[in-house]
């Protein structure tokens, strides 16, 4: 009989050692979820129109999870984005929070909607931002110290679809310029491309000195009709004070935090990994001296031009205006001999002298008699000289003679279109004669890639190939463990406790 007792009491302890933990556990997750939080807050929520938006999104939660900002497209440009933490120990109570700092550029003015963000699990507040137009005396006052102008020179030409547009942005400041960002026009149905370094110098405007940054770019239409180029815009921080003020005086004022704030964050933005490569952007100005500062924006006049399509007397397979086309190939024997079942290689380069490589079509190969052919992936890139860009593309054919005496590899002729004289014209590569030697075994027909790459071993060059990149290592997010090991223990504890009590009463019972 009291066997059975201390069986029952023993079970009974058990469930309610079990029941414990599950409570404990479920306890402790409402209180984690309870101190879940994520806010999102505006430094400002009036800006002028171009000026750059900074939303800050914060939760004190140790999370890899990233705000999904896909609903901010709508009215706003991402621009770019920064993170940072804090871990805080006060009175033996940890904290955590991290930020994200996003900068938008809206889209349009007015008053416009900062959606909620997701967060993981958690979501931001809506906020709203008021866009206004910069007031005529800013303008004004902001013009006697930095400027901007472009241009686009086309020499009164007529531009086709395809067709390179030079485009030239001139940036002018003088010395109570601080920090600046040139950000690229967003330009639609159209390729662009930097030429060459920045040319620097110094011009006298209205008996004023100024320092001129000048970039040289080509903007390729993909479409024809108007080519709207939006304005390019320059935002950035110049001095309150007089440029020409003693620099001791300027170094014993400084701005408030707001200030010193937004100077961290000019000249650490482009830092960011999520900005990304832009070809306008120039490290040169994160160089210049700091101060009490304000911010400014200039832009461009936005630029049209108009676009003609493929002219009705072009008759090549694939348009490809250009100012110049050259053609050639190399084999990797010189002079190349062909033998039955061995393989030979050549490589042909095309290179298009006012086209990007990826614009170049594929070229087209016709197969010879007699001889199997296998062609590689072209490759392509693009060069520039600082005035013009250069399109070269790379076509690697292997040729498999599977029968001897005379062929003939055919020539290989590309129309293109001139774009300085506005007429059709024929790039050719001569046709090869060749007399197929037999091999050493019987004449066959090799019909897979992989009989190439075991008979091309010993007759071509193998390119060294880039090692791959090691992507670093995700670490888990260990942060709250030891509270869980903590409120583990905990349960534990009591569990034993409660077990301890009850086999005492078994023995007093059994007494």
């Amino acid at each position: 009989m009291v066997a059975l007792i201390k069986r029952k009491i023993i079970m009974s302890t058990r469930k309610l050692t079990s029941k414990l933990i599950v409570v404990l556990f479920m306890l402790f997750g409402s209180i984690n979820l309870a101190f879940a939080e994520v806010k999102a807050s505006l430094e400002q929520s009036t800006v002028y129109a171009g000026d750059s938006i900074t939303l800050l999104i914060e939760t004190n939660q140790n999370t890899n999870a990233k705000p999904d900002l896909s609903v901010l497209q709508k009215d706003f440009q991402v621009l770019g984005t920064s993170t940072s933490s804090q871990h805080r120990i006060f009175n033996g109570q940890r904290s955590y929070k991290k930020t994200w700092t996003v900068s938008l550029q809206a889209k349009h003015k007015g008053e416009l909607n900062i959606p909620s963000i997701r967060v993981g699990n958690e979501k931001t507040e809506a906020l709203k931002v008021t866009l206004k137009d910069v007031p005529p005396e800013v303008k004004a006052e902001t013009s006697q110290h930095v400027f901007v102008e472009s241009s686009v020179n086309t020499k009164g030409d007529k531009t086709y679809v395809q067709q390179q547009i030079p485009y030239i942005v001139k940036l002018f400041y003088d010395s109570s310029m601080q920090s600046a960002e040139i950000q690229s026009p967003d330009i639609n149905n159209a390729v662009i491309e930097k030429l060459g370094d920045d040319r620097r110098y110094q011009i006298e405007r209205d008996g004023k000195l100024f320092t001129v940054v000048e970039k040289h770019f080509v903007i390729s239409p993909e479409k024809s009709g108007t080519l709207h180029i939006p304005p390019t815009i320059v935002k950035g921080r110049m001095s309150q004070s007089n440029p020409n003020e003693e620099p001791r005086r300027r170094g014993n004022s400084r701005g408030n935090n707001n200030q010193d704030f937004l100077n961290r964050f000019f000249r650490d933005f482009r830092k960011d990994p999520f900005f990304g490569n832009d070809p306008f952007q120039d490290d040169f100005f994160s160089q210049r001296r700091r101060g009490p500062s304000k911010p400014f924006i200039v832009q461009t006049e936005a630029i049209d031009v108009n676009v003609l399509p493929v002219p009705n007397k072009f008759s090549g397979s694939a348009w490809l205006p250009a100012e110049q086309l050259i053609i050639k190939d190399s084999w990797t024997r010189q002079p190349p001999e062909l033998k039955v079942g061995e393989p030979v290689t050549r490589t042909i380069t095309l290179q298009a002298k006012g086209l990007a490589g990826s614009q170049i079509p594929n070229i087209e190969i016709q197969k010879p008699n007699g001889i199997k052919m296998y062609p590689e992936t072209p490759s392509s890139e693009t060069r520039t000289d600082g005035n013009t860009v250069f399109g070269i593309q790379r076509l690697k054919l292997s040729y498999i003679p599977n029968k001897s005496g005379d062929t003939t590899i055919p020539a290989i002729k590309i129309d293109w279109w001139d774009v300085k004289n506005k007429k059709q014209k024929t790039a050719t590569l001569p046709a090869w004669d060749f007399t197929v030697a037999k091999g050493g075994g019987v004449e066959e027909e090799l019909s897979s890639a992989s009989d190439i790459n075991q008979l091309s071993k010993s007759d071509t060059t193998e390119e060294p190939k880039d090692s791959a990149l090691d992507e670093p290592a995700i670490k888990a997010d260990n942060s709250y463990n030891w509270v869980t090991l903590l409120w583990l223990i905990a349960a534990l504890f009591f569990g034993a406790i409660i077990f301890w009590l009850s086999r005492k009463k078994i023995n007093k019972t059994g007494a």
